[in-house]
């Protein structure tokens, strides 16, 4: 299972500086820097082994969320920071005090473990956050791994122990959807699951990335076979993309993740800053219990709606349909992909059959979904007010028919029921 931590989004130098007056705990200035000058002592060594058994305990896993709804993020951080900054510390001066300690201990703390990653600490896109420019690149902090993200499997001697990109790219696959999927959910907290998918795929697909990919020189740095250099290679460059990210977040386990997601959310914010900027315009803002956990049922959850407000397909439903008439929603054309997107595109109409017309088309639209399609079909329809206030006219004169016929039929009965009396 993959696992992975990334703190809260920093720009780089000034943000810096700004969080360092920001942190709970004063990590360069007293840990650090005293740890360079001097040799943590016996005193003070017990303390900080003391602290860091503190921390170990406060951070399991297991109650993660809950330390974290109680001291904020920013302190959280802050705490996660500390207990790397002791594990750093005192690890090497715990080794050399237990000699007893065994090779395969030893070499097992240095293996290359992920972080985890806590949603909660990822921000969700601003129209502020939207670069105006490529986002710099990332350093891969090991040269095995950066050497090993442009190479082949068939440049090297074919070996299975060889590292290639391959290997790479389906890490950092599952890193990339995973922080798209947290990003746009915190993002657009009130768009459906399968709007959120369409977003998440224009992020991830591999033309998407290659074109990342292009514009950072990676197709110039590739180390492929002969045959490969002569073929499209949207497919290799995609997942060269996934396998830098792979090596960006591998080769440095303190902050490997953090600069990995920051370059991510950068450059996506890039690709999706239309639908960020109108995200921030709509008027319509869900407080998801998503993203803030509330611990209990409240009134946001279980009050009851008072006035329902209707799609464009509910309200022509409920404008033009009766006993004898109906509305159907069939495609008209066949499905294509969208040039810029690549996604499916759906072209649906909305046919009257009643009030005088037989299976006519009184609408259609065009969207990456049938329902969304559907919708925009059904709002033309409503738009159209002359031809609106023409079928409505004809239900008016149709209902009004009906009731002079259920009143006569009602007197009618009462005349029969007088009569036996």
């Amino acid at each position: 299972m993959l696992h992975a931590y990334y703190p809260e989004a920093k720009s780089r130098k000034s943000s810096k500086q700004e969080m360092s007056s920001k942190r709970p705990f004063p990590f360069e200035n007293s840990i650090e820097k005293e740890h360079k000058k001097r040799n943590v002592n016996s005193s003070s060594h017990g303390k900080a082994s003391k602290l860091l058994s503190a921390l170990e305990d406060l951070l399991d896993q297991g109650g993660v969320d809950e330390v974290e709804t109680v001291i904020g993020k920013t302190a959280f951080s802050g705490a996660l920071e500390l207990r790397d900054t002791l594990r750093n510390q005192l690890q090497p001066e715990l080794d050399h005090s237990n000699p007893t300690v065994d090779a395969s201990s030893q070499e097992f703390a240095k293996h290359n473990t992920g972080k985890m990653i806590y949603p909660t600490q990822l921000t969700p896109w601003t129209s502020s956050s939207i670069p105006t420019e490529l986002p710099p690149l990332p350093e891969v902090l090991d040269p095995t791994l950066e050497v090993a993200a442009f190479t082949h499997h068939g440049y090297s001697s074919g070996d299975i122990s060889d590292l290639s990109y391959e290997r790479l790219e389906w890490v950092g696959d599952a890193y990339i959807y995973n922080i798209s999927t947290l990003l746009i959910s915190q993002t657009f907290p009130a768009l459906l699951p399968g709007k959120c998918s369409q977003l998440r795929e224009r992020l991830v697909k591999n033309i998407t990335l290659a074109d990342y990919a292009r514009k950072y020189g990676f197709d110039k740095r590739a180390r492929l076979p002969e045959q490969y250099q002569s073929q499209d290679t949207t497919k290799i460059m995609g997942d060269i993309f996934e396998s830098y990210v792979a090596a960006v977040l591998l080769s440095d386990q303190k902050n490997g993740v953090a600069r990995a997601s920051e370059w991510l959310r950068s450059l996506w914010a890039m690709t999706l800053s239309k639908e960020i900027k109108q995200e921030e315009r709509s008027e319509k803002k869900l407080d998801s219990p998503l993203w803030r956990l509330r611990g209990a049922v409240d009134d946001v959850q279980t009050h009851n709606v008072t006035e329902v407000e209707l799609n464009a397909k509910e309200k022509l439903q409920k404008a033009l349909n009766s006993k004898i008439s109906r509305l159907t929603y069939k495609d008209i054309r066949p499905v294509r992909k969208d040039p810029n997107t690549k996604l499916p595109v759906f072209t649906i109409g909305v046919f009257l059959t009643g009030w005088g017309e037989v299976d006519k088309q009184i609408g259609f639209g065009t969207a990456n979904g049938k329902k969304d399609a559907g919708l925009k079909a059904a709002d033309m329809a409503l738009k159209n007010k002359k031809m609106m206030c023409k079928y409505l006219e004809k239900k008016r004169i149709y209902n009004a028919q009906q009731q002079k016929e259920r009143i006569a039929l009602q007197k009618q009965e009462e005349n029969i029921n007088d009569a036996r009396l």
